[in-house]
């Protein structure tokens, strides 16, 4: 056992690693259920578009055409974002997976493990925004992304402590 508390000491790559996994998870159900596409937020933004239209006739009409545009938007913009999210997802695993694979005896090789736990901040700041777009532009309840962001945050410390960690290896360095 370690003399270091636990809440004091580094997290290792399998901890950033699975942590990366459970968000994974976390967004696949997402995925699944069309990033929580909501008809009744739909239905209710429609009628907040259509509220200044005085004949009911009209109103409906204006609804029904935003309704369609609505639907063909949100599907392409869900196949779009599903892939994207789904890239990033996979890019932060391989990329704390490839870090780990590196125990650097030289520079050059502790330059390629900081490189690909760069590469996987770099992802996790880009899932970050590409959910905080996609909570913002379909009509989704705006709370179940919040629990994945506050997940991939985590992650992203977990990463930059594991950084900041391997400079022990900066001292027995062969050049």
């Amino acid at each position: 056992m370690s003399d270091i508390p636990k809440s004091k000491r580094a997290h290792s790559n399998l901890e950033a690693h699975h942590q990366a996994l459970t968000i994974r998870r976390m967004i696949a159900v997402e995925l699944l259920s069309s990033f929580a596409y909501s008809e009744k937020k739909l239905e209710a933004a429609i009628r907040k578009q259509t509220a200044h239209v005085q004949d009911p006739e009209h109103r409906e009409e204006v609804a029904a055409a935003i309704r369609s545009l609505e639907d063909d938007y949100a599907c392409w913009f869900i196949k779009r974002h599903r892939d994207r999210v789904d890239d990033l997802c996979c890019d932060i695993a391989q990329h704390l997976r490839a870090a780990n694979t590196i125990w650097p005896s030289y520079r050059f090789e502790y330059d390629d493990r900081r490189n690909e736990l760069n590469q996987a901040l770099k992802c996790c700041n880009q899932l970050q925004d590409e959910l905080q777009y996609i909570a913002e532009a379909l009509p989704a309840d705006k709370n179940r992304y919040m629990n994945i962001v506050l997940e991939v945050e985590k992650l992203f410390n977990m990463v930059k402590k594991l950084r900041q960690s391997d400079n022990r290896f900066l001292k027995h360095l062969k050049t």
